[in-house]
């Protein structure tokens, strides 16, 4: 047995194989840094540590990025086989701890969907996925996903979902007018149009990823050039429910939202003939509700519990 090269051996540490690993298939420092959710600084430490170890340059600076010595080529097949031993053993003990106890799911939800999604979760037996804390999304929801603070989230795709995967699961194809039961509305319109909605305040419920910077009611207003009066963006779920039942004013929404808005007594809810809601869709696309998520490696969850939450996404929208 060669002691050197044993003792070489026993210096590596997992994090710095998964460092040479990536660098080795993308011959980017910085791709790795994301990729580990770790500081430039740190991968740099790595790679000269595993230089020392190794008595080897490892990786030549080249116009295209990295490019391994032939030592490194010559490393990377048993380096891939040691990570997948350490993720073998993670998922054994993982499964293990399962077992025991099921961790928290933590899962962003657009304020949009929030509450159709915690009531259908109230009815699935506690053992179907364990239990979930949902978080209203905000605008560092997807820096919390990235950093692990949250499993996933469902929301809109967007440019901000850097370093992140985005599935989408279904469309919006429907909407709702949600207001006072008492509002004068209701007594003059038997058929919904836009023109009438507009003639009283309107508030929307502001999410990001889709109209945070305006909503489809005032973008179809200034197109067709239709004068809309009084417009409010609620910034919480709360607030939007407030809006309805004190100012006077009326609110579009998702038809299972609205659902359960017209719980509360003193709302009423009807659905927006289908030749309006094609008129919003026009100006402005119905948005695609996406699963956000980071690499695998990184995820606490099985494919069957996200399998769950995308089913129930699925039959909010249809």
């Amino acid at each position: 047995m060669d002691i050197q090269a044993l003792k070489k051996v026993s210096e590596l540490d997992v994090f710095s194989l998964l460092v040479f690993k990536l660098i080795y298939e993308t011959g980017f420092a910085n791709f790795a840094a994301k990729e580990l959710a770790v500081s430039a600084p740190k991968i740099s430490r790595c790679l000269t540590s595993l230089r020392a170890i190794f008595n080897d340059e490892l990786f030549f600076r080249r116009q295209q990025g990295l490019k391994p010595t032939p030592l490194a080529e010559r490393l990377y097949q048993p380096v891939c086989q040691l990570c997948d031993m350490v993720s073998q053993i993670e998922r054994v003990a993982d499964d293990r701890l399962n077992h025991h106890q099921t961790p928290i799911l933590h899962i962003a939800v657009s304020p949009s969907i929030i509450t159709s999604v915690a009531i259908a979760l109230s009815k699935l037996p506690r053992d179907v996925i364990g239990k979930v804390k949902l978080h209203s999304w905000q605008a560092d929801t997807e820096e919390q996903i990235y950093n692990g603070e949250l499993d996933f989230g469902i929301g809109f795709e967007t440019q901000d979902a850097h370093g992140l995967e985005a599935y989408p699961i279904a469309n919006v194809t429907s909407l709702c007018v949600v207001g006072n039961i008492n509002h004068s509305f209701w007594g003059s319109v038997e058929n919904i149009k836009l023109e009438d909605i507009i003639q009283h305040p309107v508030v929307y419920l502001r999410c990001k990823g889709f109209n945070n910077r305006i909503d489809p009611l005032e973008l179809y207003c200034q197109t067709h050039g239709l004068l809309l009066e009084d417009i409010e963006c609620a910034r919480k779920l709360e607030d939007w429910y407030w809006h309805i039942l004190t100012m006077d004013s009326l609110a579009i929404t998702i038809c299972n939202e609205g659902s359960f808005a017209q719980q509360i007594p003193q709302l009423r809810v009807e659905k927006l003939p289908h030749d309006e809601f094609n008129k919003l869709n026009s100006v402005m696309a119905m948005p695609s509700y996406c699963l956000i998520e980071r690499a695998e490696h990184y995820r606490r969850y099985s494919s069957n519990v996200k399998e769950v939450i995308i089913n129930i996404i699925k039959s909010l929208l249809v």
